[in-house]
């Protein structure tokens, strides 16, 4: 997604939101019906490189080619690849890619773009903030430390159509992390005549999927997936076109919708009450969490364990969810989200089974005496932070109730709000430029490290710059010696969750899902529940 901002591949939990019957769905009768999505925000980016929100993984999603992605039944699908093989160590995969794959320009989609791409993902050079999710591949993390070339990484074109990887070490989420649009192809030559242009408007972007992109000139609000001829699978894809627009505000994308001039949009807290009822009302379930970011480097209190608990004790949570965000938020206790992911030995959920009781709950007094120690440690009487967060509704909303609860339960706490558009607040966090930070997370893979790795105290997305050894060095283990042994990894991952839940190295908000209004004649979106991407590919209109 993927940030809220980061997808997610839960394999156990891909839904198809509506019935599908598109065996039964003339072509006659289908492509004549423009489906009418809204995003929540700008579209930030098309270069798959750089995508790391929700929206751009809507969009490339509905125009890239993946070997693989997750379509109908809860399945991963072959896309790019028509087969393939794993070694019996784990450590090789050999794809076959189809033959006559075509880019939107009548150019060859061959295995070289494949290799081509994921060279250019994991250069330092490009600065992807995903390009660590190619950590399994074979030297991708010497790549990215500067000790080696990025045509050192472990993939290879043996032909036009064979594709051979080789990983680091087994890895059993590798197939679900290749579905992500770091690790699409790319078209050597039309990425270096576009330069730094590529990816930025629809003209600087080239599609191989089921849609091309239209009308989108890097910063205008309204464009269109339209069906791409030059697509394999194209005979599958019934809609012509899928008109997309930004909206903000959710009130004026319940009103469209309530016009018939929407298919689809999400809701707010006041209008998930008045929308139960109606024959549209979804609540797509997500493997995410909202948390509150600290930054250590900004704001050196921060690096006090007592006050980054004081704060954490000092939120509602369940107000929060159920008053604030209400039908898309359940109170969070773990940082991991619940249903993600499973314990090998008895199937039990990895959220409860590695909550520690009481250490992230709402504790008033709790809270008023940590903050009062630890701003005493630090030689200060009162502290004044700035809270950075998206301009959308939800938003703005969480981001006042978090500035009441921290100012109300916690003496000498003043907390002001900055307002960006989510495209400025990636940037803004990318470059540590902020205090606090109201930050959503979606998971990559079913995996607990999707979430852990994070906090690593290298990480790119570790905006706060929290430090603890023993939590590296546990995940160390967990994604090293422990890879290829279910059990002694899982324990891994459950005591760093607990390391991190115990030191408050991040502020758990909530759990969430999406609350949305989907036009009842409209079949065969496939959503993935950790919210993006959606698969359009089978997507109709009656």
């Amino acid at each position: 997604m993927r940030n809220i901002g980061k997808i997610t591949v839960l394999a156990a939990s891909v839904t198809m939101i509506g019935s599908v019957a598109l065996p039964a769905i003339s072509a006659s009768a289908a492509t004549s019906k423009t489906i009418n999505w809204s995003e929540v925000a700008a579209l930030p980016t098309m270069d798959p490189a750089k995508s790391t929100d929700t929206v751009s993984a809507d969009a490339i999603g509905a125009t890239g080619l993946p070997l693989v992605q997750f379509g109908k039944g809860n399945k991963l699908e072959n896309e790019a690849a028509k087969s393939y093989e794993k070694s019996s160590d784990g450590l090789t995969y050999t794809f076959h890619l189809r033959s006559g794959l075509k880019w939107e320009n009548g150019d060859a989609l061959t295995a070289k773009d494949f290799v081509y791409g994921w060279q250019r993902s994991i250069d330092p050079k490009t600065a992807s903030e995903y390009a660590y999710l190619m950590d399994s591949v074979k030297n991708a993390p010497a790549i990215q430390d500067g000790d080696k070339q990025p045509t050192d990484l472990g993939i290879e074109a043996v032909d036009d159509h064979t594709l051979k990887v080789t990983l680091e070490s087994p890895s059993s989420y590798f197939l679900q992390e290749i579905t992500m649009p770091v690790f699409f192809p790319q078209n050597e030559k039309f990425v270096k005549e576009q330069g730094n242009k590529y990816g930025t408007s629809a003209k600087t972007y080239l599609s191989a999927g089921p849609y091309k992109l239209k009308g989108w000139s890097g910063s205008n609000n309204k464009y269109s997936y339209v069906k791409n001829d030059k697509y394999f699978d194209a005979k599958k894809v019934k809609t012509k076109k899928i008109a997309v627009q930004t909206i903000k505000d959710q009130n004026t994308g319940y009103n469209l919708y309530q016009g018939k001039k929407l298919d689809f949009t999400p809701l707010s807290t006041d209008q998930v009450k008045a929308s139960k009822n109606k024959s549209g009302y979804k609540e797509i379930k997500t493997g995410a969490t909202q948390a509150l970011q600290m930054n250590q480097e900004k704001v050196p209190e921060f690096k006090n364990t007592k006050i980054r608990q004081a704060i954490s004790y000092a939120i509602n949570r369940k107000t929060l969810s159920d008053k604030i965000v209400t039908g898309s938020a359940i109170p969070a206790t773990t940082y991991t989200p619940k249903g993600l992911v499973k314990n090998p030995n008895n199937n039990k959920d990895f959220a409860a089974d590695a909550e520690v009781k009481g250490a992230i709950k709402f504790d008033k007094k709790k809270a008023a005496n940590l903050f009062k120690e630890g701003l005493r440690e630090e030689g200060k009487s009162d502290l004044s932070v700035q809270l950075l967060t998206d301009d959308d509704d939800t938003s703005k909303r969480v981001a006042q109730f978090l500035q009441e609860q921290l100012e109300q339960n916690l003496k000498g706490m003043d907390v002001s709000i900055k307002t960006v558009p989510k495209k400025q607040r990636l940037k803004l966090s990318t470059d540590g430029d902020f205090q606090m930070l109201n930050f959503g997370w979606l998971a990559d893979y079913p995996d607990a490290s999707s979430f852990l790795d994070l906090y690593k105290s290298d990480a790119s997305y570790n905006y706060g710059k929290w430090q603890n050894a023993d939590y590296d060095a546990t995940l160390e283990n967990a994604e090293g010696k422990n890879a290829n042994n279910k059990k002694a990894q899982y324990d891994d991952f459950k005591k760093a969750e607990q390391i991190l839940e115990k030191e408050a190295g991040v502020a758990p908000l909530y759990y969430r899902s999406m609350a949305s209004l989907l036009n009842p004649k409209v079949k065969g979106v496939i959503a993935n529940p950790t919210g993006a991407p959606f698969n359009f590919k089978y997507a109709v209109k009656h």
